[in-house]
């Protein structure tokens, strides 16, 4: 039901959010993944929103960008249009705190010192959206100017390079 709850708020508030940025949600391939891509004069922009696999109320934002006449992966071309985050050269991710842990995603339990001290065990769903709302001009700037805000994790391009090469020499 909180799982639930949080998807019905991510999707009335935060989709229309990236829409009017120029985003255009691509058809869901995938029950846990919302993704959404803007083309700029070269580039391809693209993020998904990543939901639990065990169905917990939590979710991550993974983004990338990648060359608008796409790219050369695992042997093969990948259209620009059609680029994954896990496709693109330079790709991140916006958590709720940087971090490895899944109590870094956005979620609806509190973080245990802030539950002791406000005594409940939960946001509501809206207040996790606001989160998410507030942070994601972090990505816009990664995008913009290759700056790395508080909440964002870059993933290292070495290992784009080695599944790029891998097929390559092989």
């Amino acid at each position: 039901m909180a799982a639930k709850e949080l998807r019905g708020a991510v999707k009335a508030r935060f989709y229309p959010y990236a829409e009017a940025r120029g985003f255009v949600r691509a058809k869901s391939t995938h029950p846990h993944f919302t993704v959404f891509r803007r083309l700029t004069a070269d580039t391809v922009q693209v993020f998904n929103v990543q939901w639990d696999k065990y169905g917990d109320a939590c979710f991550v934002v993974n983004f990338g960008e990648g060359p608008k006449d796409g790219v050369q992966l695992w042997g093969k071309h990948i259209a620009g249009e059609a680029l994954e985050t896990q496709d693109c050269p330079e790709s991140g991710r916006l958590q709720r705190k940087a971090g490895v842990s899944k109590r870094c995603w956005f979620q609806l339990k509190k973080p245990f010192v802030e539950a002791v001290r406000t005594m409940e065990r939960r946001y509501p769903a809206d207040a996790v959206v606001q989160q998410l709302l507030a942070v994601f001009p972090e990505v816009e700037a990664w995008w913009q100017h290759r700056t790395v805000g508080p909440h964002l994790t870059i993933s290292p391009q070495e290992m784009w390079k080695l599944a790029n090469a891998a097929k390559a020499a092989g």
